[in-house]
């Protein structure tokens, strides 16, 4: 007998070996936890929709741990950790307030439009967390309310998970601008921000980077001069012109967005600065628009 279980001791032995590691040792991954010194600030939760929108969680800490959770139509599925800058945590609690967001309702659920995702936010300030649960199809929602959850994602750089191109002047099942520019990064302190201009004379700044304030403010200037742009540009042949113009002949320089969208169709145009090729009116354009809103007044005290 005891010759027995010595050699069902050593099967099993051999056995063990000769299994994966991962079979051996099949723990859990671990994901952070909230701690005295670690509490969640920020989350942003997008579900299914009838077609391919990405479902995924991301949970924000106040020491800049950030946690994505992958569930459906995303690149990269399951938890995935990453930090930012505490200071950037700090900036979008503070701009989700300066927005209005504690005084927003806990939903907005309607079903204007049918088949679309219901996005959930939730930010805590002062020991005190505000929840918002928006169905993407109720159009009676902030409008600022889309922009900021989209801030999440671009603080965080969610596409690097979903493959999903989150635009700071896109926002899903609102009515579409008129007017949309937006201007990225360049190798120094370029402003890095979007504008998008409604018919009814609502703009909304989503500031990113190099600029004085960051985050989503919402102003209004006068319908008519929102008009006006649009058929300038139209008169200066905007619909005509090539889509893009990006041959970089001078390097480390922004790249420029522009859209209008009118009685004629939609139009998108990419200028990297450093093309020499683009229409000078193009140019000109995207300054005058930049003027109309006023956009010193969130970007001067660091552009260039």
């Amino acid at each position: 007998m005891r010759k027995f279980c010595h050699l069902f001791a050593l099967i099993l032995t051999v056995l063990a070996a000769a299994m994966p590691a991962a079979a051996q040792s099949a723990t859990p991954e671990i994901t952070p936890k909230a701690t005295p010194e670690r509490q969640v600030a920020l989350t942003l939760e997008r579900t299914a929709c009838f077609g391919t929108c990405p479902v995924y969680t991301v949970t924000i800490y106040t020491d800049g741990t950030v946690e994505y959770n992958g569930t459906q139509f995303v690149d990269v599925k399951g938890v995935q950790t990453t930090t930012i800058d505490p200071a950037t945590v700090d900036q979008l609690i503070a701009g989700f307030a300066a927005a209005g967001y504690f005084d927003w309702k806990d939903s907005y659920t309607d079903m204007h439009v049918t088949d679309q995702p219901t996005i959930t936010t939730s930010v805590t300030r002062d020991g005190v967390t505000k929840t918002i649960s928006r169905y993407a199809g109720d159009t009676s929602a902030p409008i600022a309310l889309a922009y900021l959850e989209n801030w999440i994602d671009l603080a965080v750089q969610t596409s690097q998970w979903t493959g999903a191109n989150v635009k700071p002047t896109y926002v899903m099942n609102m009515a579409s601008p008129v007017i949309t520019l937006e201007r990225t990064a360049c190798f120094g302190t370029c402003p890095v921000y979007g504008l998008s201009i409604y018919a009814d004379g609502t703009v909304v700044y989503v500031g990113l980077n190099h600029v004085a304030v960051t985050g989503v403010q919402t102003t209004m200037i006068d319908p008519s001069i929102v008009q006006s742009l649009v058929d300038q540009m139209k008169a200066s042949g905007y619909f005509d012109w090539n889509d893009e113009y990006t041959k970089m002949l001078i390097t480390d320089q922004p790249t420029v967005i522009t859209s209008i969208t009118s009685d004629d169709g939609s139009k998108q145009i990419t200028r990297y600065d450093g093309d020499p090729g683009a229409p000078v009116g193009l140019v000109r354009f995207e300054d005058r628009i930049d003027q109309a809103v006023n956009v010193d007044q969130w970007v001067k005290a660091e552009a260039q």
